[in-house]
């Protein structure tokens, strides 16, 4: 039964059980079912927006899906380029030399991370990737 169904039925119960002898009683009751059909009401707004959404969503995911299939056929070598496998990830990590780059901490958000003395000046300041805040270089 949908809530529109139950309010009604709520409503003649309330008429058939003559339960609105006095004016204050039928005030009440006729106010009650006011609320509950609002909130039938917003209740199926809300269930036809979600249905919209759904369908939006479904009409997403099939388009990533394609898209997905259409960015493996160009990896499987159609474009002439490399692929992308987790040997590459793990080729960038082994030509990370330690020795080129410093470890810094941030004065601003206490995040660290590395960076390349060699590319900046004594008096220079750092900007951090985590919270973009420039400070300067630590000194040696």
């Amino acid at each position: 039964m949908s809530a529109r169904e139950k309010i009604a039925y709520l409503k003649g119960l309330i008429d058939g059980q003559n339960l609105t002898d006095t004016p204050d009683k039928a005030k009440f009751y006729a106010a009650l079912v006011d609320a509950l059909d609002s909130l039938a009401v917003a209740i199926e707004e809300h269930e036809d927006v979600h249905e919209e959404l759904n369908a939006y969503l479904e009409q997403l995911d099939e388009d990533v899906s394609d898209i997905e299939d259409e960015l493996d056929e160009l990896e499987g070598g159609e474009c002439g380029c490399h692929s992308h496998d987790d040997d590459d990830e793990e080729d960038e990590y082994e030509d990370f030399d330690e020795e080129e780059y410093e470890s810094v901490t941030c004065p601003n958000c206490g995040n660290d991370f590395y960076y390349e003395p060699a590319l900046y000046e004594e008096d220079e300041d750092l900007v951090c990737p985590h919270c973009g805040k420039p400070f300067k270089l630590p000194e040696e």
